[in-house]
């Protein structure tokens, strides 16, 4: 929010420069971003009036111009810019000038023609950063009047407004902090103006209001200004407006702007005459409605958006942008002057939506002063009728079906002293809750309550908002500092943030890159291959955009987003996983809870030189990531032959973890990559990372290297294709031989000539005593052992 500090001046008493006024308030919580300061302008810049134009005659690009500066009479100046036209009235530096950049201006002779002055841009002022042309001023400035009368001295801050004080977006409440800072709200005034009304009509025999959605639209104000004359608006409103940064249009479009940085209260003025049946009608759109907004843009609106309407048409975008068929021309004659009060949350949805921001959204959507409208209106139309010489119609048409009521809140002292760690005397929070407007109804010796006014409805609603604004009035900096009592927080075991972290370094550790997706999905694939319901997904209510409507079930849509973003771009080869949040709906509140997908396609290693090939990665080497992932935090999981809807039938597998599933793995099926241009098979696994982190991780423990020598046997036997190397890890594991180190299968032979469904096994089992070396004799014993547990424990026949 842009003010000036002269504007200020009219509405309250301060004897504050601009660098202490923003020191001032920034320590009352009003931060600055930012401060430009319009220098005092010499008393030789002068208003002139070019009486003629003519070509020089040395130089293609500049102009000789017949000057009026109000001095002895006409005079000559040379000119290199290209609006330095007939009847104009320019500023002009008479020489021994010396501008802000300077420069001093002399008396020259330019490619032969002598030059009296130099006619000025703005940025040769000190004014703006404009160089395009000259600075323009208005046609009604006399020749020879002093620029520094017309520009005063001034400073424009730049304010950054909080969102919850949408009282400080106009000058008037800039000004009623500048009172509150002070001390003294009497300082504070609202300026006084004439109501220009005429008594020969009325307001409300000329137009009607019909609001059909109130709760949207709770207050709406039109007024009639008749007999206007459109034209440019005079000096003193153009440097105002341009000093925070809006462009001057007309006098009755600037007038609008003009009262909204004033109050905060944006307006918008029609064309009377354009208003088919001269009336106004507030409502919802209709689905697939259009408008042509002033911009020139035609939008396609939804019923959440709301019209201004007349009898027939929609005229503007309510509180966002009026509509270019109701604009005011040249040709104007009467005005209807709209002020009134939206609902933020619609206003702020409609111009998401749409893509529109104004000056008037802005506003609308963090709240305006409900009571400020019809003041609004009233300023409004008086300046309209100043500046455009118009009649201001008696009256308005008010549609207020449910008024403001202010309301009480009570603070109490002892709760003041506790919060901000000071002494609270009564008579001193009375001074400062009543420097800002609020009235006191009321206090006793333990409390004081207040009447909220209406500027201050959103964000003064419950005790500590008054101990926040005594805050504020006392200083900030006058407040004691003092030594902060620690509280001893849990067990770093039981913080689940150093879990995850340290879950993400392991699976780097393993070779794995990161990767990072949106928490958001598109509602249409949320669901695909994560044998997930749509029941359970969770939609939040104001999406980021319809293609991100619903939050990730699973990481598995993720994950092969990011594999077809690489493939795409010709990186076939990937080994990734991405860690992060998933939610599902449950009985009660939706279930959170942490996931990590692994994802493995293309080649173990590149091509390498000569006849070697690079082999593809299988099933295996995902299997042997995820195990290796688990020895590094000493777990054993047990692997088992299961089914999901993500992987392929025969080729998916499940992780257990003391009886519970903690993982699943395997090939993705054909109809999730059928759109991804793969070269290789696509392994993926999903980790259920808050189940692993349930188990406590063993001590390790370390043993010296084994000083005798192991001894390896072979195995092998004939069973049912049916029988899995699981099971026979399990019947060697039941023998409970402590001398058995180890067992692997090497072999595993397939053919019709063994029978049926049968298939051959073999397995090396590898002995070792840790006290002593053993012997042939001890070995075979033991193998015959194992041989004979596993004939009777399992359905095989021995070879």
């Amino acid at each position: 929010m842009k003010t000036s500090l002269r504007w200020l001046q009219n509405y309250v008493e301060t004897a504050w420069d601009a660098p202490e006024l923003a020191l001032r308030l920034t320590m009352a919580g009003l931060e600055v971003e930012g401060m430009e300061e319009t220098p005092a302008l010499p008393e030789t810049v002068v208003a002139a009036r070019i009486l003629r134009r003519e070509p020089h005659p040395n130089a293609d690009r500049l102009s000789v111009c017949t000057v009026d500066a109000g001095g002895a009479g006409p005079m000559a100046v040379v000119c290199g810019a290209p609006n330095c036209d007939l009847g104009r009235v320019v500023p002009c530096a008479l020489p021994g000038s010396r501008l802000p950049s300077g420069m001093t201006v002399k008396r020259a002779s330019i490619r032969g023609v002598e030059s009296a002055g130099m006619l000025c841009a703005e940025d040769e002022l000190g004014l703006g950063t404009d160089h395009s042309g000259l600075m323009v001023l208005g046609e009604e400035v006399a020749a020879g009047t002093l620029l520094r009368e017309l520009i005063p001295e001034d400073a424009v801050i730049d304010w950054e407004v909080t969102p919850n004080r949408p009282d400080w977006n106009c000058h008037i409440g800039i000004a009623r902090e500048i009172a509150a800072v002070a001390g003294d709200a009497s300082r504070f005034r609202l300026p006084e103006f004439p109501s220009r009304e005429t008594a020969a009509a009325r307001a409300g025999d000329w137009t009607r209001v019909e609001v059909r959605d109130p709760d949207l639209c709770p207050r709406y104000i039109a007024r009639i200004i008749r007999n206007v004359r459109v034209g440019p608006s005079p000096e003193w409103m153009r440097r105002a407006l341009k000093a925070v940064g809006i462009r001057p249009i007309s006098n009755v479009v600037d007038v609008t702007n003009y009262v909204m940085m004033e109050c905060g209260q944006p307006l918008h003025a029609f064309d009377y005459d354009l208003l088919h049946e001269n009336r106004i009608v507030v409502r919802r759109a209709a689905e697939g409605e259009t408008i042509v907004t002033l911009d020139g843009v035609e939008r396609t609106l939804t019923p959440d958006a709301l019209l201004i309407c007349d009898g027939a048409k929609p005229v503007a975008l309510a509180g966002v942008m009026g509509g270019a068929n109701s604009e005011i021309r040249s040709e104007t004659t009467t005005v209807l002057l709209e002020s009134a009060c939206f609902d933020p949350a619609n206003i702020r949805r409609t111009s998401r939506c749409t893509g529109l921001n104004s000056e008037s959204s802005y506003r609308f959507e963090r709240g305006i002063d409900i009571e400020m409208t019809a003041w609004a209106a009233r300023r409004a139309a008086s300046l309209i009728a100043e500046l455009a010489g118009g009649e201001v119609l008696a009256g308005a048409v008010d549609v207020y079906p449910d008024p403001w009521r202010t309301f009480p809140v009570t603070a109490r002292f002892a709760r003041i002293e506790a919060l901000l760690g000071v002494t609270a005397p009564p008579a001193a929070v009375a001074r400062h809750l009543g420097a800002l407007g609020l009235t006191v109804t009321g206090m006793t010796d333990t409390a004081i309550t207040v009447s909220v006014p209406s500027h201050r409805r959103y964000d003064l609603l419950r005790e500590a908002d008054l101990i926040e604004e005594v805050a504020r009035l006392h200083g900030l900096d006058n407040i004691p500092g003092s030594q902060a009592t620690a509280v001893l927080g849990g067990m770093r075991a039981d913080d689940r943030y150093y879990g995850i972290e340290q879950v993400r370094a392991e699976l780097r550790a393993v070779g794995l890159d990161e990767t990072l997706t949106y928490s958001f999905l598109n509602p249409a694939s949320a669901v695909q291959g994560t044998g997930v319901t749509e029941e359970q997904v969770v939609r939040p209510v104001n999406p980021l955009s319809a293609e991100l409507g619903a939050m990730r079930p699973s990481l598995i849509p993720g994950a092969l987003m990011t594999v077809a973003h690489n493939v795409a771009r010709g990186n076939d080869h990937l080994a990734f996983f991405e860690l992060g949040r998933v939610l599902v709906h449950a009985p009660g509140l939706p279930e959170e809870r942490n996931q990590a997908a692994v994802a493995l396609t293309g080649c173990r290693h590149p091509e390498r030189y000569g006849s070697e090939k690079a082999e593809e990665a299988d099933f295996y080497d995902l299997k042997g990531i995820l195990e290796g992932w688990f020895a590094a935090r000493g777990l054993a999981p047990d692997c088992r032959a299961t089914e999901h809807p993500a992987f392929e039938a025969g080729q998916c597998a499940a992780l257990a973890l003391g009886g519970r599933e903690v993982a699943v793995l395997g090939r993705v099926c054909g109809d999730l990559v059928a759109d991804i241009r793969l070269k290789h098979p696509l392994y993926l696994a999903l980790v259920e990372v808050d189940a692993v982190l349930a188990i406590e991780m063993p001590d390790r423990r370390h043993r010296s290297l084994p000083l005798y020598p192991a001894v390896a046997r072979d195995i092998s036997f004939l069973a049912g294709r049916e029988l899995t190397h699981r099971e026979v890890l399990d019947a060697i594991r039941a023998l409970r031989e402590p001398l058995i180190e180890s067992a692997g299968i090497f072999d595993i032979y397939e053919d019709d000539t063994l029978g049926g469904n049968r298939r051959s096994m073999a397995y090396t089992i590898t002995y070792r005593d840790p006290s002593r070396t053993l012997t042939d004799e001890r070995v075979n014993g033991l193998q015959e052992r194992l041989r004979a547990h596993l004939a009777q424990t399992l359905p095989i026949t021995l070879r």
